[in-house]
């Protein structure tokens, strides 16, 4: 049976054929090549993606082949084709003119699946456990079987890393994203990456002072294509990096604590995250004799998902390597809010 995983390309012409399979290698994959219309028809439906020269492209119009999704028609004079790409139902590209669009449709047909829920957490404060919390989220959402990724977008922050245990497992950091320049496919970002206790990571390593802005696009795009949930750990001075990120985010979490100089500081990062979020939720951290939940929802006129109570076991078990996955206060907090994302068990 045809590989659901390797595109097909349909074309005599070698010229195009040359073009074709280095595309094909540009996005880490071998394609199979039909020669005519009687070989495509074995892979047509199969295939995730299927390039096709202009050189078959009457033959295929007229073999009445089923409509698919993602088939490119390579020509190199875009107005003589507009019948047939009608016919067909496919996307016409001009080679080599539109080289980035075709890899761009590759990498997109490869990737296989929609883009992630990515969900940005931002301290509105110093110290108040974002960084925890999204890694608690992160295992919360592995549990439930789901393909999890923790982006850490804060360089001066304690490494999402080092809080999940993962400081030696073996994989890719930022600083080897630094030279990153145009489209990353997803299956490769998520085949290189740590993993430990089943969720992926991006984070830094010790000597990681920066991250080269353009790295950050490509990397975040591939991210959330190749995962199903993305959690991002933004620091709350939101630069230009950390507002596009909240920009893609599908909710921003804001969390804060429940005393007055933590709700000051949350109320000046809440109007930078208003500019560019569109939708933020509260997570109120508890403090012994603080001000409660409801007075933050209503100084910052935001509902508050979750109460969380810190559990001061946590810190130890996070310094033995531990990470945060045994604290039930943790635990209880990244339920509510995988439940208010409606990410189910997959």
């Amino acid at each position: 049976m045809p590989d659901p995983q390797t595109p097909l390309i349909v074309t005599s012409d070698e010229t195009l054929l040359d073009d074709s399979l280095r595309w094909c290698a540009a996005v880490g994959v071998v394609a199979e090549v039909a020669p005519d219309v009687t070989g495509a028809r074995r892979s047509w439906r199969q295939a995730p993606v299927v390039i096709v020269g202009e050189d078959l492209a009457h033959q295929l119009a007229a073999a009445d082949l089923p409509r698919r999704e993602h088939v490119l028609l390579v020509v190199r004079d875009v107005e003589r084709w507009w019948h047939d790409a009608i016919s067909l139902g496919v996307s016409v590209v001009c080679a080599p003119q539109e080289e980035g669009r075709i890899l761009e449709a590759l990498a997109t047909a490869l990737d296989g699946r929609g883009e992630a829920c990515l969900v940005s957490m931002v301290g509105g404060s110093g110290g108040v456990g974002a960084s925890t919390l999204a890694v608690s989220t992160g295992l919360a959402a592995r549990r439930r079987g789901l393909r999890t990724l923790l982006f850490d977008a804060d360089p001066l922050g304690g490494r999402l890393e080092v809080l999940l245990g993962a400081e030696a497992t073996d994989g890719l950091r930022w600083h080897d994203f630094d030279a990153t320049r145009g489209r990353l496919s997803a299956g490769s970002l998520a085949d290189v990456l740590p993993v430990h206790d089943g969720v992926s990571s991006l984070s830094w390593n010790a000597a990681d002072l920066a991250v080269l802005p353009q790295a950050v696009a490509p990397v975040l795009t591939a991210a959330v294509r190749g995962f199903d949930l993305v959690v991002a750990d933004v620091p709350r001075h939101l630069d230009a990096t950390g507002s596009d990120i909240l920009g893609r985010s599908v909710l921003t979490v804001l969390v804060v604590a429940e005393d007055m100089c933590g709700l000051s500081a949350a109320r000046q990062v809440l109007g930078r995250a208003q500019q560019v979020a569109s939708s933020i939720a509260v997570i109120s951290v508890a403090r012994h004799g603080g001000i409660g939940p409801a007075a933050v929802s209503e100084v910052l006129g935001l509902p508050v998902l979750a109460r969380h109570r810190v559990d001061r076991r946590m810190r130890s078990a996070v310094d033995r390597g531990f990470g945060p996955g045994r604290s039930r206060a943790a635990r209880r907090t990244a339920t509510t809010l995988l439940d208010t994302l409606g990410l189910e068990s997959s």
